[in-house]
């Protein structure tokens, strides 16, 4: 009942954002990713300050905001996309790279910080990013973190079959976007596993609260054959959960 409710208020948050032109597809795919990181998230005070990482299109934002609670914004990509629909919908925005650029905020400063769909695109140490964040969070604030799974079933499908994780050798060497003299990508630069994700959030100051696999939506106008085949593969990841699509991971500062 509760997660039927909190995902009809994330619909609300995506119609208010998109209007007529709902994203479905998105809102289907990774209906169970935020609901996962939102029942972490909710048990909060209305007084608590949020840190929205990677905010994107803002739909996590955007529900946080309606729900009355004090959340920030930072993103690189999507051009003016994350700027605008904070600043309509006043929530502090900041335009930044987070493994190259100085945080804008002191110590202690939030009581959660959401890195979602982050860690897969960073091309350096993502121990410098989470110290980073570390920093900014107040003694005993949540960090929560989802990532794509490397060892996703469709991940070990594609392996078995011959095919490379990563974007294609044309892509690669052809795609780079640039940031201050230095190249950045869209795509995914190091998939982990659970084991890693683990290890990488303890080894940057933080004790693991909790940790887990989330399953991504189906959307129900694809091709048929691919969601039957989607929904051949659903009983198999509900018996061995570590072939999931993403990873979650829940962390306090110690």
């Amino acid at each position: 009942m509760r997660a039927n409710l909190l995902a009809g208020k994330l619909k609300q948050a995506y119609l208010e954002l998109e209007g007529s032109n709902l994203n479905l597809r998105h809102l289907q795919e990774n209906r169970g990713r935020y609901l996962k990181m939102l029942e972490f998230i909710l048990p909060v005070p209305f007084s608590a300050k949020i840190l929205d990482i990677g905010c994107g299109f803002c739909y996590l934002t955007k529900f946080l905001k309606l729900q009355q609670l004090d959340v920030v914004g930072i993103d690189f990509f999507y051009g003016n996309i994350p700027a605008v629909r904070c600043e309509k919908n006043g929530i502090p925005f900041f335009h930044l790279n987070i493994e190259v650029d100085d945080f804008p905020f002191g110590k202690d400063v939030f009581d959660v910080i959401l890195f979602g769909e982050v860690l897969e695109h960073l091309n350096y140490s993502p121990i410098t990013s989470l110290k980073k964040i570390r920093k900014a969070l107040k003694k005993g604030g949540k960090l929560i973190i989802t990532t794509p799974n490397a060892l996703s079933l469709i991940n070990v499908f594609k392996l078995l079959a011959g095919h490379n994780l990563y974007p294609d050798l044309k892509r690669f060497c052809q795609e780079p976007i640039y940031y201050k003299g230095k190249s950045f990508f869209y795509r995914h630069n190091r998939l982990y596993t659970i084991k890693e994700l683990r290890e990488l959030t303890s080894q940057s100051g933080f004790k693991i609260l909790s940790s887990g696999f989330i399953r991504q939506g189906i959307y129900k106008k694809d091709l048929p054959k691919k969601v039957v085949l989607k929904s051949l593969i659903f009983p198999l990841l509900l018996a061995f959960p570590q072939f999931r699509d993403f990873l979650w991971v829940v962390a306090e500062k110690r």
